[in-house]
């Protein structure tokens, strides 16, 4: 006798798809300026990364985007209500009538969910921890990427360059031949920059006063 199978979940209703299509939405918008925070901290007030400071970005922005789905749902509510006495030929995309009044709904009722499950994530420490490293790497790639672009646009050698190269190399190698056998002929300590000479470093290896010039 064979088990049954496994019982297939029902596909998502509407609501639920939009639900679920609009919390990716907000999770990646979440990540992005958390991420922004990252940088602008990195960046502009030449801070270290803070974990914390980037878990309270995120719970704050959160803490935003329940607010903006609940005014989302408020505005939709009101408009609905008066929809049901607009009848006739709309005159232009928000102009709506009867017959709109179940995409209303629907779309009151994705708000209101979307504030529900986000709130309920804003309070999910493995959720916030998630999104504060998601934030942390695109932060990284970001700013690594910029760093990157300036290295290679100053290390570009400049047009010609190759042009008399060896030449060049060879009469730095001259001259250094020459001050070499300049510095064995005089037979004197190493010079400072000002032209007085060094003294060795005595016994304790702490180099004594420069002899005047």
């Amino acid at each position: 006798m064979t088990d049954d199978p496994a019982p297939r979940r029902a596909d998502p209703s509407p609501l639920e798809r939009a639900v679920d299509e609009g919390f990716l939405i907000v999770r990646a918008s979440l990540v992005v300026s958390a991420a922004n925070q990252v940088i602008r901290r990195a960046l502009q007030e030449h801070l270290p990364f803070d974990e914390e400071a980037a878990t309270r970005a995120v719970r704050e922005e959160a803490a935003r985007l329940v607010d903006e789905q609940l005014e989302g749902m408020r505005r939709l509510r009101t408009v609905r209500r008066r929809t049901h006495r607009s009848y006739g030929q709309s005159q232009h995309q928000f102009d709506y009538r009867v017959e709109d009044v179940d995409a209303l709904r629907m779309r009151e009722a994705t708000h209101k969910q979307l504030a529900r499950l986000l709130a309920r994530a804003a309070r999910d420490d493995d959720f916030v921890a998630e999104v504060v490293a998601a934030a942390r790497a695109r932060a990284w790639d970001d700013v690594g990427s910029t760093v990157v672009d300036r290295i290679g646009w100053a290390a570009a050698a400049a047009p010609g360059y190759d042009e008399g190269r060896d030449e060049r190399i060879g009469g730095l190698v001259a001259d250094l031949g020459r001050l070499a056998e300049d510095r064995a002929a005089v037979g004197g300590a190493p010079a400072e920059p000002d032209g007085r000479t060094r003294e060795a470093p005595d016994a304790d290896g702490v180099e004594g006063p420069a002899a005047a010039g």
